[in-house]
């Protein structure tokens, strides 16, 4: 019969089964297998339907060259290759062919295994050596007795043994090998291998020696090479140079042993954290990894509490700020430094952060909270007043330029002036002084309102600036000062506050003129009250007198009584008597300056000590003196220790001489003292008092002021009432 009259299907189906080539069809996509002849079913153990690698020891599956043949159909892939497993060499043909709209893999492949040598391919070693000298890695091949057999080229090289000089020596020979950081020698793994039967890799410290001296870092494994029985014929040893990767990775733990221990033992608190973002890649949150002991302290949380969990579960209250800040380190990698304060922890700290690998960041605190409360208080002590706690003239001046705006009109100005802090603080000392300026800064300050501000201007003057305040607005509260510097006692004195007021109703207007018409307004207030203020420095050096002398406040107005009784009794003008009424007061104010070692001496004084005691008569004139309202009582108190016959101190001056006002004060203490128990003498009698005093008429005392003076004391003892003299 004629080949051509044959039924082509019937002739490629013949053709297709009996062929010695292993044909399959695979799809592209899935692996399966379309099409395969019987030859290749009975070769390469798959059938119709199943995966191409269905047999795990096909390693080299066509599947491999998929993306190849994608990328480059019109491509055919030509390649040898050895399956120890059945001990065979196989040509392979790979192609892609369509059909419809599918990709195909066409493999046509040739068994190269010659069978009637017994499965040995004539050159088949070459083939092997080929095979191995083309690996990029080392490999050294030995004996079931473990000596080598075989080294392809990269072996030789880093052993030092060239030219296959090493094939015949026992492997220890070849391939020293010892711990990189003990330097003691590792096990061969060969041994290990022939004895097990099991794959072995070496550890990661190990370095190989070469025949030449040169040290390797290595990486390797050792294999069993069995035949199809399972009988070990041998050890592939499998190794490749990995120095400068060793050495990295040795740079990378001692960076990180550095690491931890400056983690460790530094004095800052030091964490490292994972940034934690959405599905936008924003940050969100952060995670502690690892935190050193300063940073437990900083927190007060303990690196169990810490590590694992996120900053929002350890430290809800968290600002974002800080999240948004680390999740920019941690993405970008570039490094930043912050200095703020944490609510969370109430302290105040600088804190620089940098990323150490991609969505990790580490954070170096350093507490500054000292270091900035001493710069607030520093900044504090610029622009506030230690004394009073108000605001000073520097923080106006910084702060004026913003309030002096349209924004802040009408904008009203009130100034006051503590009347005689002076004759307080040389009376009563200093620190009552100070007393009633701290009592002066309560009272201003009790009625500023929010957005005023409230300054201490100068030494004994105050500021208060009213944005938003009609000059009617500003009297009122001048009127709530007054009010309450009234109802403010320290220590029996209530601060006399001088108060004016100017209001800037318009942008043209300078702030500097509405403060002089203010300052202004002050000190015409200040002369329109003058008696008032008299009156209550008065009542400030009565109080100090009192408190230094111990005298009671019975004998001041027994004092006062007699002295103003006697000045009206000789017709003394209305001021005179005024006079007379306040040197009576004052008359001993200058003891406050005399020790009380000699005030409260129980004994006699020695000369000395009557000279210090003299000084009092100085140094109350200069005390009072130091308010003009009072010259006229100063001289009173200067003089009250004078004589009519001239033999008083401190100036010896004698009979009309000496201020009528310090000659009915002299007359008025003398019998006050007498009748008086001192810490060196009892009382006299108010009768041998008189005589006392009749004796020293004309010589201590004026002798027309003591006769009137017995004749007023007579009355009152008789009971009969005191009268001017007509």
């Amino acid at each position: 019969m004629s080949v051509r009259y044959w039924n082509r299907e019937w002739l490629l189906d013949t053709v297709f089964a009996q062929m010695r080539a292993m044909v399959r069809l695979c799809d592209l996509e899935t692996n399966r297998v379309l099409l395969a002849n019987d030859f290749a079913r009975q070769e390469l153990g798959t059938a119709e339907g199943q995966l191409c690698c269905a047999d795990p020891h096909q390693e080299r599956c066509s599947c491999l060259s998929n993306e190849i043949l994608k990328n480059d159909p019109e491509k055919t892939l030509h390649f040898q290759w050895y399956n120890p497993r059945t001990d065979q060499i196989f040509d392979r043909h790979i192609q892609v062919v369509t059909l419809g709209e599918t990709l195909v893999r066409l493999e046509i492949t040739f068994d190269l295994t010659d069978k009637s040598l017994g499965g040995a391919l004539p050159d088949r070693e070459d083939y092997f050596r080929r095979i191995v000298e083309s690996i990029g890695d080392a490999v050294i091949v030995t004996d079931n007795t473990g000596r080598v057999t075989m080294m392809n080229p990269q072996a030789e090289a880093l052993t030092g043994w060239i030219d296959s000089s090493g094939v015949g020596q026992e492997l220890v020979q070849v391939f020293q090998i010892v711990n990189a950081r003990s330097r003691e020698p590792v096990q061969n793994p060969v041994g290990k291998v022939l004895a097990s039967g099991e794959i072995v890799g070496l550890a990661n410290h190990t370095v190989l020696i070469s025949k030449t001296g040169v040290e390797y870092h290595i990486a390797d494994s050792a294999a069993p090479v069995k035949d199809s029985a399972g009988n070990i014929h041998g050890v592939i040893l499998v190794f490749r140079d990995v120095t400068e990767e060793y050495q990295q990775r040795e740079k990378m733990r001692r960076s990180e042993e550095r690491f931890r221990t400056l983690m460790e033992t530094s004095i800052n608190a030091i964490a490292l954290h994972e940034i934690i973002t959405d599905s936008d890649n924003r940050p969100v949150d952060y995670r502690f990894l690892e935190v050193n002991k300063a940073f437990e302290e900083l927190t007060g949380f303990s690196a169990a509490e810490l590590v694992g969990k996120t900053v929002l579960e350890m430290m809800p209250n968290t600002e974002k700020i800080w999240i948004e800040t680390y999740g920019q380190v941690a993405l970008t990698g570039v490094p930043t430094s912050i200095e703020d304060f944490s609510q969370e922890i109430g302290k105040y700290f600088t804190v620089r952060a940098y990323s150490p690998r991609p969505r990790l960041f580490v954070t170096v605190f350093n507490d500054i909270t000292e270091r900035k409360l001493m710069e607030l208080k520093l900044r504090e002590q610029v622009y506030k007043d230690s004394l009073t706690g108000l605001y000073n003239r520097h923080h106006l001046e910084s702060q004026l330029p913003s309030l002096d705006s349209e924004e802040h009109l009408p904008l009203s100005v009130i100034i006051g002036d503590l009347n005689g802090l002076k004759i307080i603080n040389d009376s009563m000392g200093h620190h009552q002084g100070d007393e009633v300026l701290r009592g002066a800064a309560k009272v201003f300050h009790s009625v500023a309102r929010s957005r005023d501000v409230v300054v201490r201007w100068g030494g004994d003057e105050f500021l208060l600036l009213l944005p938003k305040t009609t000059a009617e607005q500003a009297q009122k509260i001048c009127l709530e000062i007054d009010a309450a510097s009234q109802e403010m006692n320290h220590t029996g004195l209530a601060p006399s506050i001088a108060l004016g007021s100017a209001t800037k109703t318009v942008p043209e207007e300078n702030i500097a003129d509405v403060f002089r018409s203010a300052e202004t307004n002050m000190y015409q207030q200040k002369i329109s009250s003058a008696q008032s203020r008299r009156s209550a420095l008065v009542s400030s050096l009565q109080q100090a007198l009192a408190e230094k002398s111990h005298e009671t406040e019975e004998h001041a107005r027994n004092l006062q009584k007699r002295a103003v009784n006697l000045a009206q009794r000789i017709g003394l003008s209305d001021g005179e008597v005024v006079t007379s009424s306040l040197v009576a007061v004052l008359h001993d104010i200058g003891k406050v300056g005399i020790s009380e070692n000699i005030l409260d001496k129980p004994g006699p004084l020695t000369e000395e000590e009557w000279q210090v005691m003299r000084q009092h008569c100085e140094i109350g004139h200069r005390i009072v003196a130091s308010s003009p309202d009072l010259l006229d009582v100063a001289e009173g108190v200067l003089y009250h220790h004078e004589r009519w016959d001239g033999k008083g101190y401190p100036h010896g001056l004698k009979g009309e001489e000496i201020p009528i006002a310090a000659r009915i004060v002299a007359l008025a203490d003398a019998f006050d003292a007498m009748t008086s128990d001192r810490a060196y003498r009892k009382a006299l009698c108010p009768e041998k008092a008189l005589e006392e005093i009749a004796s020293g008429a004309g010589s201590q005392f004026d002798p027309y002021l003591a006769r009137e003076f017995l004749g007023m004391l007579k009355e009152e003892m008789n009971g009969a009432p005191t009268s001017p003299k007509e």
